[in-house]
């Protein structure tokens, strides 16, 4: 991703907040994912292709209860945390809500934050 000034950044869905650009991490399964987190708690994921976005879910909240998937997977979306998909134009460094082009999947973010 770019550089770009504080009125072109990327901001959380949840806080309005500038978000960092993903890091490469890896899972304690051992995959890699690119994602990261923002002041307000809210972690995200970002799946570059649009492809994997169960991969991306599982990764997001493997993020969101530090590794404890039994917990996570325990959970109630919407209850017990806050989730939201955008997709993401490169081209603009904007997030939308588009589902594609024709066809094709649009990069995405995944963005958890749990509820308190």
């Amino acid at each position: 991703m770019r550089e770009y000034g504080e009125s072109n950044m990327l901001r959380c869905p949840f806080c309005d907040n500038p978000i960092e650009d993903p890091q490469e991490m890896t899972s304690r399964f051992g995959n890699t994912f690119s994602g990261g987190r923002c002041v307000c708690g809210a972690v995200y994921v970002y799946d570059r292709s649009g492809h994997n976005m169960g991969d991306a879910y599982v990764d997001v909240l493997n993020m969101a209860y530090d590794g404890d998937l039994d917990n996570a997977w325990s959970k109630t979306p919407n209850e017990d945390y806050e989730i939201m998909e955008l997709t993401y134009n490169s081209r603009r460094n904007k997030f939308g809500r588009d589902t594609g082009s024709r066809g094709r999947p649009l990069p995405s973010f995944l963005f958890v934050r749990l509820k308190k």
